[in-house]
């Protein structure tokens, strides 16, 4: 069992504006963080990488209540999981040894938008929400507790743990793409991200995003050739240390992936029976046939291998 801090959970007053949403919020962690913990049911785990949560400056809160454009309180992006996925949201949110019993699946995305800031705002203003942000620097943001239900991945919401990984995506070969406006060559021979953006919020100061393969890849998922640029080194290190503690926190999701029937990773949407007995790290296209992210350009032999090797 992993080691865990636990947090004092004072009484707060909640304001009106979160009483109208029906939201509710953590309090902010008494105890003091290294600034490398995840937070679940309300207690501290080590990820071994930066991780900024929602009670940070700086950092993405989905708790907070978003306004529509008239003014009004839109109903709130997230929910407690439930025992019975069917059933409705209990009063109160489920214990560790509940998640624990819960949880099994840590589903990757990309967010098509380039950088975390981006991704954070359209996910509210579409009134959804996701655990964990993976920005190009690598700094790993924590949106909600795991203990909530984050919307971000359909029938599998109840049982996964959701990121978005910061990148442009992948496009069919062949068609109109982004890159040649965020990518441009560098003095190292090699290509750079060059958001057109005047704030692009990367935390890092002064940072230079370099995709970990200076070309663009190519690959076959759901059946379509596609090209995509590899997400950065910082982000796999970031990742591989994340995956690797939510195995530790969460013994069901399994340090691997789908795989066809010869063994490789799987590159299509998982028929339903497979993937109802599927615990491990899984895309998002592997769960609905209208995704292909995290793309063909995700090193998933390098993730789950490197995330293992930690656990020895």
């Amino acid at each position: 069992m992993v080691g865990a801090v636990i947090l004092n959970r004072p009484v707060i007053a909640i304001f009106s504006l979160l009483l109208l949403t029906g939201c509710r919020t953590l309090p902010p962690p008494a105890a003091e963080r290294t600034g490398e913990e995840i937070i679940v049911a309300g207690q501290y785990f080590p990820a071994g990488t930066r991780v900024v949560t929602w009670h940070e400056p700086g950092g993405y809160n989905a708790y907070q209540p978003v306004l529509a454009p008239d003014g009004s309180v839109r109903p709130k992006n997230h929910g407690l999981r439930r025992a019975d996925p069917a059933g409705p949201e209990p009063a109160e949110p489920p214990d560790l040894a509940g998640l624990r019993d819960m949880v099994d699946q840590f589903v990757l995305h990309y967010d098509t938008l380039g950088l975390s800031g981006r991704c954070f705002d359209i996910l509210q203003n579409r009134g959804l929400s996701v655990h964990f942000l993976l920005d190009v620097d690598g700094t790993v943001y924590q949106t909600l507790d795991l203990q909530e239900r984050a919307w971000h991945a359909t029938i599998a919401n109840n049982r996964s743990i959701g990121i978005e990984i910061a990148n442009l995506g992948a496009y069919p070969v062949g068609e109109k793409n982004p890159f040649a406006v965020w990518y441009v060559a560098d003095e190292a021979g090699g290509v750079r991200l060059s958001p057109p953006l005047e704030n692009p919020r990367i935390r890092t100061p002064d940072f230079i995003a370099r995709p970990a393969r200076a070309e663009p890849v190519t690959g076959i998922v759901q059946g379509k050739e596609l090209v995509q640029y590899d997400f950065t080194p910082e982000q796999y290190a970031a990742l591989i240390r994340l995956t690797g503690a939510l195995h530790r926190v969460f013994p069901k999701i399994r340090l691997d992936y789908p795989r066809d029937a010869d063994g490789a990773l799987l590159l299509e949407k998982m028929p339903q029976a497979a993937w109802a007995e599927f615990g491990g790290v899984i895309g998002h296209f592997h769960i609905q046939d209208d995704k292909v992210d995290p793309g063909p350009a995700l090193q998933w032999d390098r993730l789950i291998a490197e995330a293992r090797r930690l656990q020895q």
